[in-house]
Parts: structure tokens; sequence; C-alpha cells
């Protein structure tokens, strides 16, 4: 078989200098000598790019059309879309990079970024991406895409769209959303009715990590400082316990559906109908228009009032990002079209397909649907935080889901599950240098 590989090989080679051998007798000028290729900085003699995504369903084909326009555009370094399920792209992806190949672009979750970035697997991109187009992006959405090391700060991916919390609440029986926590609470256990059967709940939450994490900061907690050192049993430890009784409470609560360990129930009573508000994604707004139609209202989480602080929820972003192995042109080519994903145009496109644009351009001032809503997720966006990205972020999600779930259970108190929590991840993340 390699046999046969360097038989054609070398017929292609034969081929392609007996064309240019005629081709220059015909215009009468002699061939001029060999040498080896020289790669330049151009995407004119680019071919196909291929993309790995895991995006499905209307997400999926809003992506479709806008590599097709993109494709109209440019005869060279066209789009070819890949779907790769969420569950096996990341392996799959560092076993091909392993092997030398891979795709030359990937749309990744930016959680994904700092682990890949620290293997190789990523291009970085920051003399690839002209500022003028970065800085139209939201500053949330480009931190989640950044890596911070020993020698700085580094882009490895373009934020293409993001998701974050907001409060979504039926209308026709709540016709202002509550602008703080304690009238949230009142105005939900006013419209529950846990007896009636089926029940009735004002305020359905779920209490997990990623939903209730914003309230931490709220209430001035933190897991790590400014140096990204752990803070969560130090400067951070007044505002985590209060955090993890506020969360006892809300599950305490005979007229609030608060639930951390049985978060189906909470899917299972929005989903019938029987809840008024929640906090929810913006990825999940299809839901509540199934739900409530045009009555479905969306506002910003309520500020905290214990200390009238605004939450802070967590960001995440979608980001594209390229194969370290690229070639100059392919990752010329690359960048091309990952400033065309961020253009106003295109940034519409995905706001017009009820997907958050990570882009400020589009201006939002009109009064469609998505419009309306992306006002709000905007605003959610601009006070929340960077969903984390570094390779510890599994291990620091599962300590502080742990230090949750122990508090709710009634396991430990909030003082002692914050403790354990903070020696945990410091005997993980800061080891003890060995003695000299």
């Amino acid at each position: 078989m390699r046999v046969f590989r360097r038989i054609m090989r070398c017929s292609l080679v034969a081929i392609l200098l007996m064309v240019a051998l005629l081709t220059a007798c015909e215009s009468g000028r002699a061939p001029e000598p060999s040498s080896a290729p020289t790669i330049v900085a151009n995407a004119s003699s680019v071919g196909p790019l291929l993309l790995w995504h895991g995006w499905s369903g209307s997400d999926r084909q809003a992506l479709g059309r806008l590599v097709e326009q993109y494709n109209r555009q440019h005869t060279d370094g066209r789009i070819v879309l890949q779907s790769v399920p969420l569950a096996s792209f990341a392996a799959e992806l560092r076993a091909a990079v392993a092997a030398g190949s891979g795709p030359h672009l990937i749309l990744i979750p930016n959680t994904w970024i700092g682990g890949l970035a620290e293997t190789g697997v990523l291009l970085p991109l920051d003399d690839l991406a002209p500022a003028q187009e970065i800085n139209t992006l939201l500053p949330v959405t480009l931190a989640g895409a950044q890596v911070r090391d020993a020698a700085g700060t580094a882009l490895y991916g373009v934020p293409v769209r993001f998701d974050t919390l907001a409060l979504y609440y039926n209308t026709a029986n709540l016709t202002e959303p509550p602008a703080d926590t304690a009238t949230m609470l009142a105005i939900g256990r006013g419209l529950s009715d846990p007896e009636a059967q089926p029940p009735i709940w004002g305020l359905a939450l779920n209490l997990s990590h990623d939903n209730m994490i914003g309230y931490l900061y709220a209430f001035d907690g933190r897991i790590f400082d400014d140096e990204g050192r752990v803070a969560l049993g130090s400067t951070g430890r007044a505002g985590a316990e209060q955090w993890l009784s506020w969360l006892i409470d809300l599950q305490n609560d005979a007229r609030i559906l608060a639930r951390s360990e049985s978060s189906i129930l909470v899917d299972r009573e929005l989903k019938d109908g029987r809840a008024i508000m929640t906090f929810d994604w913006a990825h999940q707004i299809g839901v509540y228009r199934g739900l409530w139609g045009e009555q479905v209202g969306i506002a910003p989480l309520p500020r905290l009032s214990e200390t009238g602080q605004a939450p802070r929820p967590y960001v995440r972003t979608d980001v594209l990002a390229i194969n370290n192995l690229a070639s100059a042109n392919e990752r010329v080519a690359a960048a091309r079209f990952i400033r065309f994903m961020i253009s106003e145009e295109a940034q519409t496109i995905l706001l017009q397909s009820d997907m958050q644009p990570a882009s400020r351009l589009p201006t939002l001032t009109g009064d469609s649907p998505q419009e309306i809503a992306a006002r709000v997720f905007r605003v959610s966006a601009e006070q929340g935080l960077p969903m984390p990205n570094s390779s510890a972020r599994v291990l620091v999600e599962q300590e502080i889901k742990r230090m949750q779930r122990q508090a709710l259970l009634g396991l430990t108190t909030p003082a002692d599950a914050v403790t354990e929590a903070d020696r945990r991840l410091r005997e993980r993340l800061e080891p003890v240098a060995p003695a000299p």
C-alpha cells in the first residue's frame, strides 16, 4: 500500500512538471528551477477548512445558514461543517491533534479553553484577532476565552454567543417583576397554593450550583482572590456562610418550591404550568414561550436584599478557536471566518434565531421578542462573571457542589462546610513545596 502511494505521488509530481513545462513552452518562457514550497500568509490558495461543532436543532440550522452565506462570498477557504457529539468532542479533538490532524476550526464551550490550551491543542489568537473587532465583544465573553498563566493572559478563542441567567415570569399573574429578593419571596409566597391539587407555586427554584452561584458574590463571598489563591475560607468566608444559610432557608420555605437534590421535581412543575416565576438560562427561552406564549416576562435576577448588591451569574460562552497545527495560510483563512462570525450581520442573524450575540454591535433598539429578551440578557451578562475555564474548573465545581450539598442536607453547618471545602481546595490546588 505504501509503495502504491509513493508511485501515485511520483506520478502526480511528474504530471505537474509536464504541465508546467508545456505552459512555459506555450508562453515562450523557460521553466524556473524548482525549489521548496514557500508558505505565504495569504488565504488565496487555501482549500476547504473543516469546522467541528456540537450545536444541534435550530442552532445548528442557523449556523448552517451562516456558513452557506460565508461560502457564497468566499471561493477559497470555504467552511465545511462537521457535527460532533459534545460528550466525545474533547476526547476526539485531543486524539486527532495528537495524531497530527483534526479540524482547522472548532466551536466549543469556553469552559474547555484552559485544558485544551495547556495541552497545546489551540492556537493563541492575540496576533490574529484585530483589536478593533475584538473590542466590539462584551468584556465578560472575552474574559471567558482568555487563559491566564505565569506569562500573562492570552486569547485562545473568539466568543460567538453567550448564555446566562434571568428571571422568567408569567405576566398573566405578575405585571411587574420583583426588583429585589425580599419582594420576590413575598410575591412568590403570596401566589403559591401548596395545598391545592395540583399545587401552585409562585416561585420555583432549582438551587443548583450554576443557577445560584451569582448570589454567593452578592453576599461578598468569593472562592479565589485577585491573585488566584483560594479565599473561600478567609476573605470569602462570611459571604459563603451567609449564602449557604440563605439557600437552606429557601429550601425549607413551605410556600416556595426550592430544591437542589430534586431538580427534576422543579422542572416538572414548571413544564406542567404550575409555577409562575423561576430562574433559568437564555437558551431555555423557547420552553417558556411554549408554556406562556406572549405572556412570557423576562427580567434581570433580583438584587440581594440583604446587601443591596446585584447577583453576578455565570456567563457561558461558545467560542471559535483554531487548531494549533493549522498552516499559516489556513490560520489567515480561519481568522477571516471568525471575523465574519462576529460581524454585525452574522451576530444579528444569531439574535434572530434566539441566540445571545457576544458582540455589542446589534443595538437591540427594536421591539421584537428576540430584542426585548436580549436586552435583559445583555444586562445580566454585563454584571455577570465568565464561566471558569481553567483546567482546575471541574475540581473546583465539584468541591463547591459538595459544600452546598452537605449544608442543604443538614449533614454539617454552613461554617463547617466552608471550612472543609476551603481545606480540600487548598490541598489540591496549593500543594506545599517540599522542604529543601
